[in-house]
């Protein structure tokens, strides 16, 4: 890990019309981490996720990945830049294959073998889905679905992958595997920004945390740190933001 921020969000404040969502966002995450931001229902969470996509413009501050400014820019530009979204509920592609839904993620690519090459590997890290190539994307279970989420992403080499919710509605053997697959994902060099309503679960495979209330970070640190502190539960039991 370098001690330079792949993603930062810098003095970032950010509304839905009149409403505020975020005062003052600051989040940092460096090369090769696993970033958790925290928080309860409504606090801000999943804005932030459309802030980094492009899908929300901050009215005042900066977002910035690998050095580059993105808080105008398009979401297609930000994907070609190197980012990755797997958003919350999956939203795979259900009438597609799982074989067109992966190679849907590398549309933007044009090394064909490479394109290729990376399509074998998601087959040897998500050997499920191997046994599903041909079946309709809408047909598998919601575990399924979050690996073939998760494998769309990787088709288009991403720097970083953005998750949301990575395992909300699993079952427990399922949730289990999916953070299995993010431990490995980032051990083999891609940084990890992860947006968790469950906080044991995130922190125990992060390096680094934030928590989310009322729009703003009241808790930040190591994840360790986090896991063991008293006042993420006050924070977790207040959040009442947007």
């Amino acid at each position: 890990m370098t001690t330079q921020p792949l993603l930062e969000l810098q003095h970032v404040d950010t509304y839905y019309g009149p409403v505020q969502v975020h005062f003052d966002l600051n989040v940092r995450v460096l090369h090769g981490e696993i970033v958790c931001l925290l928080g309860g229902n409504a606090s801000g969470k999943s804005t932030t996720m459309k802030l980094i996509l492009g899908l929300v413009k901050p009215r005042a501050g900066h977002v910035f990945f690998n050095g580059v400014e993105i808080s105008g820019m398009a979401t297609p530009q930000i994907i070609r830049l190197g980012m990755g979204s797997v958003p919350e509920a999956r939203r795979i592609f259900s009438n597609m294959t799982v074989r067109e839904n992966l190679l849907m993620g590398a549309y933007h690519r044009r090394d064909r073998q490479a394109v290729n090459d990376d399509y074998e590997r998601m087959l040897a890290l998500f050997p499920r889905l191997k046994e599903r190539l041909g079946q309709r994307g809408g047909v598998l279970s919601g575990g399924e679905q979050q690996m073939l989420a998760i494998g769309r992403a990787l088709m288009g080499r991403p720097r970083m992958i953005c998750m949301d919710e990575p395992t909300m509605g699993l079952s427990p053997a399922f949730v289990e595997r999916v953070l299995e697959l993010i431990q490995t994902i980032n051990q083999q060099g891609t940084t990890i920004f992860m947006v968790e309503q469950n906080a044991n679960l995130a922190l125990q495979i992060a390096h680094r945390g934030y928590v989310l209330q009322n729009g703003h970070i009241v808790l930040e640190g190591a994840a360790a740190e986090l896991l063991d502190s008293r006042a993420i539960q006050d924070a977790y039991l207040g959040g009442q933001g947007t």
